[in-house]
């Protein structure tokens, strides 16, 4: 069946049309209304390409069909393509670097490590703490309970127990590490075989709190009825994160976004976009990450970061702030201490960015940086932040118990500690030291 030359020239003038309408729309949607944030959104970007599909119809009139025939093969083509590509980088991957395929499957099994190393935090929102676990994380070796904290196993729910609190971050809540593996857990273990009493250790530490959000956590449980006998806040790594990226003391992980979520500049909170989702889970991806080795050279990204330094401020200036902010907290949860009766313990972690640990090769990559989950790793100013800080807290302990800095724990271990990029993150054997010496800390 052929088309008039009458009709075709209708259909060419009513696609031309209903094309430069589609695109007005996705320009004018801001100011018109249409549209709830600046700039293009995804749906702006769709009335975009097909009003320039219907465009091209118009302009290319008995053509179209055959221009749609050649891009619709070379897309299939393309897909083919993407497909073999695949398979033997899959075959390749294997062949050649099997740990990255072990590491992968481990991110994707193990507690959703990977929605975890995202640089904006992955959990639900929660009232004053900002947010807490997501029971979404759920698998075989991590359990967050329905009031979205870190299972302890062995936790007696006897209500004479001995209540033991944890605060902290990512570290004490036990990212890559399995529920028996956690520093709450061997602190349990320890207890229950030195104390007459039963003991309950109930993990409130949550990935990327600073000690401002665990000082709240602990005034609601307080507020609750919920009073320990002892708290321990387990520190240091999460406050001068914090302070790195906003260029102040006191502020918590993602401030920029959660602060623009909160005022209307972004739409949501997002990690990694989904189309890099995507990208980074293909096989290929694995493949060209293991040929370029675990450490990337991405030296113009992180001269893109904006953090203090980019913002002007000082390394000591900042540093006193930070110490000064958490020693300020620490007197609030002493005089708590005071008025409900329990004790307290205040102790900054080690990480592999600070101390005279004997390096692994894999740890001497992490001091190298160039994760691109944390390219701070790459920028000297963060290390040169967290030394500061953490020399500044070690002047500032004072004589009496509560202040400990377990920052030299592992000073001369040869054996691998750090397990991932963040450099504060440890084995289970390094968890196990350090419930150890929390255990007689809290004996002394």
């Amino acid at each position: 069946m052929t088309i008039s030359d009458r009709c075709v020239k209708v259909l060419r003038a009513a696609s031309l049309c209903l094309g430069f309408l589609m695109i007005a729309v996705a320009f004018l949607s801001d100011r018109t209304g249409l549209s709830a944030q600046g700039g293009l959104s995804r749906n702006q970007i769709g009335f975009l390409l097909i009003g320039l599909a219907f465009v091209s119809a118009g302009l290319l009139g008995r053509r179209f069909p055959g221009c749609y025939r050649g891009i619709a093969l070379f897309l299939l083509n393309t897909l083919v393509v993407l497909v073999l590509l695949e398979v033997v980088a899959l075959v390749l991957l294997k062949a050649i670097n099997p740990e990255s395929m072990r590491i992968h499957a481990r991110k994707v099994t193990e507690g959703h490590l990977q929605e975890l190393e995202s640089n904006v935090v992955q959990g639900v929102y929660a009232p004053f703490v900002v947010w807490r676990s997501n029971p979404l994380l759920n698998c075989d070796s991590v359990t967050i309970t329905e009031d979205n904290y870190r299972l302890v196993p062995g936790a007696s729910v006897d209500p004479g127990a001995f209540k033991v609190f944890l605060f902290g971050g990512s570290a004490m809540w036990g990212t890559g590490v399995s529920d028996s593996n956690t520093i709450a857990c061997f602190l349990q273990a320890d207890m229950n075989g030195n104390d007459t009493r039963p003991v309950a250790v109930s993990n409130f530490a949550q990935v990327a709190h600073s000690s401002s959000q665990e000082l709240v956590e602990l005034v609601l449980q307080l507020r609750a009825g919920n009073v320990p006998d002892c708290v321990v806040f387990y520190d240091g790594f999460n406050d001068v994160w914090g302070a790195y990226e906003s260029g102040f003391a006191g502020g918590h992980h993602s401030q920029e976004q959660i602060a623009a979520r909160v005022e209307g500049r972004t739409p949501e909170i997002q990690g990694l976009s989904p189309s890099r989702a995507i990208l980074t889970n293909t096989n290929t991806f694995l493949l060209v990450s293991a040929l370029r080795g675990s450490v990337r050279d991405r030296p113009s990204e992180v001269q893109d970061l904006v953090t203090f330094r980019t913002r002007g401020i000082g390394t000591d200036a900042l540093a006193s702030q930070i110490v000064e902010t958490y020693l300020g907290n620490c007197r609030v949860v002493r005089s708590l201490a005071e008025s409900y009766g329990f004790r307290c313990l205040f102790v900054w972690q080690p990480t592999v960015w600070y101390g005279d640990k004997c390096l692994t090769d894999f740890e001497s990559l992490i001091t190298q940086g160039g994760e691109e989950f944390f390219l701070a790793g790459s920028d000297p100013a963060f290390r040169e932040l967290l030394c500061s800080a953490y020399e500044l807290y070690e002047d500032s302990l004072a004589d009496t118990l509560p202040f400990v800095s377990l920052a030299g724990i592992f000073d001369g271990e040869v054996n691998e500690v750090y397990t991932d990029y963040s450099g504060a993150h440890v084995n289970p054997e390094a968890n196990r030291a350090i419930a150890g010496r929390l255990l007689s800390e809290l004996n002394r």
